[in-house]
């Protein structure tokens, strides 16, 4: 409904932007005169055309801020959800500020006065706004902001529905009641209607959710209406929701929502630019400081046995791209075996007697460090197979193409779980997609770090 408490935060919010703006603005005001040496006891910042420019700077500020609707509700957004609109505020702000600039000379006191005011504007406003969404939510958390929640959903869709909003207390919804959609007709679901109405004109209720199937369109449409009528916030969970089984994301394709099934970490900018700038800092690292021990052994390889010192082998990457894996050899050369097609056992008689060593304390992956630096591997993630096995894999195994959603790496969550070798398909891949759903680099740290106090010489290794 119409709440007068959500006006006055919003008013609240905005004489609260409008303050740190004021106060960037006479910052780097007094800082520009003081350093030309045209402030003496700073009256000259509060002179009347300045007083009067600052004015025109905080309506241009309000005017945008609420243009690009920095004071809509978007209580369930990320604790950054406020940065993509300072940035817009700031850019346009600078643009129309120097527009004006020509009609108002106090507005650029000194050269390049207004482009260091945004900056500091930039950078303060995005500071408080963020610390402003930490406290809103500990203040939720708390039970304070609370706004009262309807949802209409169905027996299938409500219990997820209402263990998601429980478990995130921080967006500040209390479910005050929960109608479910068991029987279907036109009878049926005008009795729904009625029983829907009743309970809003007993219950203070601010949003609702409405989770029907889509065909219900009908009695969705209905309730929409009855809601806008009461001035009740209404939103729509799309009939897609059994098949989005995970946290996911929202684009608009000129006002058509699209959704994804599945929220991919390679559509995260923290794991296109992070992750490839710790995968080269760390590959050349290794590579430049274990050097002698590499050349060792590939002399080691070359004097023991027949043969090449590397081993390339066809290997399935990210989105199915193929690609050329480095290890080095630790089978004898010229066997009779197919190794596209070979499944590597515990008492494999091609092995050579440093291979089998290699291969126990995990140095025979060393060379993949090399592929890390191309871009075809990453250090972390789960381990590459033959096309010839995830051919067969994906026809046996349901989902087993969503470990292809990441890049492949030289270890895994699979791994230092134990799950390498000849052990179960089904939980190595359980693992890999864990990895997929929960990936960060404190994840991939910790993979690093039980990968060197755990994996070496693992009994699985073979």
């Amino acid at each position: 409904m119409f709440d007068v408490r959500a006006i006055l935060i919003d008013t609240y919010l905005a004489c609260f932007d409008l303050a740190i703006t004021a106060c960037c603005y006479l910052a780097i005001l007094h800082l520009e005169l003081e350093m030309a040496a045209a402030n003496p006891g700073g009256r000259a910042v509060f002179s009347s055309e300045r007083v009067l420019a600052l004015g025109w700077v905080l309506g241009v500020w309000l005017a945008l801020l609420w243009y690009f609707r920095m004071y809509h509700s978007r209580r369930m957004a990320t604790v950054f959800a406020d940065l993509g609109i300072v940035v817009k505020v700031t850019l346009a702000g600078l643009v129309v500020l120097e527009a004006l600039a020509h009609f108002v000379p106090a507005l650029q006191p000194t050269p390049f006065f207004l482009l260091r005011f945004a900056a500091a504007t930039f950078l303060a406003m995005s500071a408080v706004r963020v610390a402003v969404r930490l406290l809103l939510r500990e203040l939720r958390r708390r039970g304070r902001n609370i706004k009262n929640l309807l949802l209409v959903t169905t027996p299938e869709n409500g219990s997820r529905l209402s263990q998601k909003i429980a478990q995130r207390a921080h967006y500040g919804y209390r479910i005050v009641e929960q109608l479910e959609l068991r029987e279907r007709g036109d009878a049926a679901e005008e009795q729904f209607f009625e029983a829907f109405l009743a309970t809003v004109a007993a219950t203070r209720v601010d949003d609702v959710i409405l989770a029907l199937p889509g065909d219900a369109r009908a009695l969705t449409a209905r309730l929409v209406d009855a809601c806008e009528a009461r001035g009740i916030n209404v939103r729509l969970v799309p009939d897609l929701f059994p098949l989005v089984q995970s946290a996911t994301q929202v684009y608009n394709l000129a006002g058509i929502p699209l959704i994804n099934v599945h929220l991919y970490p390679t559509e995260l900018l923290g794991y296109v630019v992070l992750k490839r700038a710790f995968d080269v800092a760390v590959s050349l690292a290794v590579l430049i400081m274990f050097s002698p021990i590499f050349l060792a052994l590939a002399l080691l390889i070359k004097l023991t046995s027949r043969g090449p010192v590397f081993f390339l082998q066809e290997r399935v990457g990210l989105n199915g791209k193929k690609f050329q894996m480095l290890k080095f050899r630790t089978m004898r050369a010229g066997g009779a075996l197919d190794p596209e097609t070979h499944w590597t056992t515990a008492e494999e008689p091609h092995v050579t007697p440093l291979g089998r060593w290699l291969r126990r304390s995990n140095l025979d992956e060393f060379p993949q460090f090399l592929n890390v630096l191309k871009g075809d591997m990453s250090i972390v993630g789960p381990r590459p197979e033959r096309p010839y096995f995830i051919e067969r894999f994906r026809q046996e195994i349901p989902d087993y193409m969503l470990r292809h959603y990441v890049k492949c790496g030289i270890t895994g969550w699979a791994q230092v779980n134990g799950w390498r070798g000849d052990t179960s398909i089904r939980e190595r891949l359980a693992h890999d997609l864990y990895y997929v759903r929960n990936w960060g680099i404190e994840l991939d740290l910790k993979i690093l770090l039980w990968t060197v106090t755990k994996s070496f010489f693992h009994p699985n290794a073979y």
